[in-house]
């Protein structure tokens, strides 16, 4: 199934006045910890409880799709990296993220935000008027969880000797020699992050809630996400952190926590690539 070439453009230049709403509202409040949020008309009403324009035929189309792009980023990537030999592992893994982001964008625009009034309401990504030590303390609390369900999850790995359950390492050579590191930074700690958020949970556990449930819509959505990393030693721990990510943007009611939070432990991930 592809989309048409307007349909994408017209999701593109959707989101791109979205992007810059977002960005605007985000550094200039940050997140926002209540479940109650306020629409651009000023009204008050809580995300969780309004219905959503999309369910599960619709995530399953997107999954399809989204899978379709992932191979095709891939191709796309590989094609370009040949171009760069000297740095092909860097510039297949900066495209493909791009790639990806650009296909997610209007696939969850079209699916399910394209008849929503206000999205970022409905994906509670509206400003906060002021930062929440509550919200901040949950974000690092389930960084620092995920963190050490992974750590814990590969000594027992290595003890049981089953190399096949390892958690995959991150090479090196995928990031960008000296200061052109930026930009894979750019890509895995703050593009992925992002547009994960906003397919995994506030595409697919959004759109869940109303079907199975919150807790039911956490299982579910971390279950796709594991299986999105097509890494059988990732699994579990891809799964836990689905699962804590997806009730993050729960608890807190907003998915800039649970973007933060997968930000934070991209970025670690890297840097300790980095260091060693």
């Amino acid at each position: 199934m592809v989309l048409p070439i307007a349909t994408v453009m017209e999701a593109l230049g959707t989101w791109t006045l979205i992007a810059a709403e977002v960005t605007a509202h985000f550094f200039s409040g940050g997140l926002r910890d209540s479940e109650v949020t306020v629409d651009s008309s000023g009204c008050r009403f809580n995300p969780w409880m309004e219905e959503v324009t999309w369910g599960v035929r619709h995530i399953i189309v997107g999954i399809m799709l989204v899978m379709g792009s992932l191979f095709s980023a891939a191709a796309a990537a590989l094609v370009a990296g040949e171009l760069y030999p000297e740095q092909e592992k860097a510039v297949t893994t900066w495209i493909s993220v791009h790639f990806m982001a650009v296909s997610i964008i209007p696939i969850v625009w079209y699916l399910g935000f394209r008849h929503t009034r206000f999205p970022l309401a409905i994906l509670s990504l509206n400003p906060m008027q002021q930062l929440r030590k509550r919200t901040i303390f949950l974000m690092f609390g389930v960084l620092a969880t995920s963190l050490i369900f992974t750590s814990i999850y590969s000594e027992i790995v290595q003890w049981l000797e089953v190399d096949k359950l390892s958690t995959p390492v991150v090479e090196s050579d995928i990031l960008f020699d000296g200061i052109a590191v930026i930009l894979t930074f750019q890509a895995l700690a703050f593009i992925t992050p992002f547009t994960e958020e906003l397919f995994f949970r506030g595409f697919v556990f959004r759109g869940l809630i109303p079907k199975v449930g919150p807790y039911g819509a956490m299982v579910i959505s971390a279950t796709i996400f594991s299986g999105f990393h097509l890494s059988l030693g990732a699994l579990i721990p891809i799964f836990v952190t689905g699962f804590l990510l997806a009730w993050l943007y729960w608890r807190t009611g907003s998915l800039w926590a649970s973007v933060g939070a997968h930000a934070g432990q991209n970025a670690l991930a890297l840097v300790a690539t980095a260091l060693t």
